[in-house]
């Protein structure tokens, strides 16, 4: 056997290790006769037992499915083991995807469209908020459902801090001369020449939740776009994101980048999440931060307002995310898995079921949940923010390849390997052909 014989048995070899590890549907029915569905859901920790809580609250409404949740990585760049599946013909029977991947997914032809069973149960576009209905229409069709919305992002502010400098602990920064200006006074150091360390920032523009995630929500507080899809064109290096991305890189010169990682070392966790520990002053806070601080955090004492803009930019600005539910190509219990979708995703009960166990947002604006939590002061912002939100990361097949992309363009701006501008436009250029590509293969 020569080596290429060799390479190609290898590769064969871990093909069926992975379709074998993806056949958990062991059958139609359990000991009691109940039809087994298989769903892969991408959580760990307090979310994965708030899901078990939310198939339990399932299950008892619906006695003849027995739902059998199964944690699976999911990531933007690789998810082999569920193409493998699909490929073998041993899909689960449901599968958690997330919104930039839809239309990635279904050019691959992974998922079942779903507009006749949505049409069946009366689900209309306009029963969800917008961006959530868009991220999932790829080609004129649908192909999921939100499960949860992500108001991307609530401003947060440590009224501490505020206090302690002298600032307002009611008043944040609207614009982003005046974020600048707090930073500057919120910021903290110790000692003095070489060994000067930081001890507390202001704020830091790229981090958390990713630089890819950061310039979206940055370049659309500026007022720039990042995708045409009339003409599928990628805009990445439009100047209003370019824009935001010098002002980013503003943060790495005037506060050292190196020293900033020096503080940011050791953070990762959710306990250990810098704001939550008092070494950012301030942030942009994903929803699920909410529930984060009443367990770790429970003293903190903070605001939540819009992210601050420029004069020119876009008040209010935010932008929708969040993880949805398809059914897979070849899935063997179709009735049963929409049954799941519909009633976790668009029955009264059922959404307000997970927004009770998750504390997260249904897409579905006529969820009983959301009028429980206007309410609620901490959550009524991130609904005021839902229900104004504009964006949602561009809705085209080589998304994966664009949040790659976005990341390696900051990460080079902010360590002064290329300009703002020449690492946007390298990523415009590299994702254009990848989509280019992508859709060729179309005939498009």
């Amino acid at each position: 056997m020569n080596q290429s014989q060799q390479l190609v048995a290898k590769i064969l070899a871990i093909l069926i290790v992975l379709v074998q590890g993806c056949t958990h549907n062991t059958g139609n029915t359990d000991s009691s006769g109940r039809t087994i569905i298989t769903v892969w859901h991408p959580w760990g920790g307090p979310q994965a037992i708030a899901f078990e809580k939310v198939v339990e609250e399932f299950e008892k409404e619906h006695p003849n499915i027995d739902v059998r949740p199964l944690f699976t990585v999911n990531d933007l760049s690789n998810n082999q083991k569920f193409f493998t599946s699909v490929a073998a013909g041993k899909p689960p029977d449901l599968t958690f995807v997330d919104g930039p991947q839809v239309a990635e997914w279904a050019e691959q032809g992974a998922l079942t469209p779903l507009d006749d069973l949505l049409k069946s149960s009366g689900i209309k576009p306009d029963d969800y908020f917008r961006p959530c209905w868009l991220q999932n229409v790829y080609r004129g069709r649908v192909w999921a459902v939100t499960y949860c919305a992500d108001p991307n992002f609530a401003f947060v502010w440590n009224k501490a801090h505020f206090r302690e400098v002298g600032l307002d602990p009611e008043k944040p920064p609207r614009t982003i001369a005046e974020l600048d200006q707090y930073v500057e006074r919120l910021t903290k150091w110790r000692g003095s020449g070489n060994s000067k360390k930081l001890v507390r920032i202001g704020i830091i523009p790229w981090s958390q939740y990713g630089a890819a995630n950061s310039i979206f929500t940055w370049g659309w507080a500026f007022g720039g776009s990042f995708y045409d899809p009339t003409t599928h064109t990628i805009t990445a290096d439009n100047p209003k994101v370019v824009q935001a991305l010098e002002w980013m890189c503003s943060y790495a010169r005037k506060y050292d980048v190196k020293k900033i990682s020096s503080l940011e070392a050791g953070f990762g966790s959710a306990e250990m999440n810098p704001f939550y520990v008092g070494k950012y002053s301030m942030a942009c806070l994903h929803i699920s931060g909410i529930e984060e601080i009443k367990r770790y955090a429970p003293n903190l004492d903070f605001g939540l307002g819009y992210i601050p803009c420029p004069p020119d930019g876009e008040q209010h600005s935010s932008w929708v995310g969040g993880w949805c539910i398809a059914i897979p190509r070849g899935s063997r219990h179709i009735k049963e898995a929409w049954e799941f979708i519909r009633w976790t995703c668009s029955d009264p009960k059922g959404t307000t079921t997970v927004g009770k166990k998750t504390g997260l947002f249904p897409g579905y604006r006529n969820s009983p949940y959301l009028r429980e939590v206007r309410g609620k002061p901490q959550y009524r912002m991130f609904l005021r923010i839902l229900e104004e939100c504009r964006h949602q990361r561009p809705v085209m097949p080589a998304q994966a390849y664009y949040m790659g992309a976005l990341q390696r363009a900051v990460d080079a701006a902010i360590y002064g390997k290329k300009t703002p501008k020449q690492a946007l436009r390298d990523a415009r250029i590299e994702t254009q052909r990848e989509l280019d590509l992508v859709i060729g293969r179309r005939g498009k």
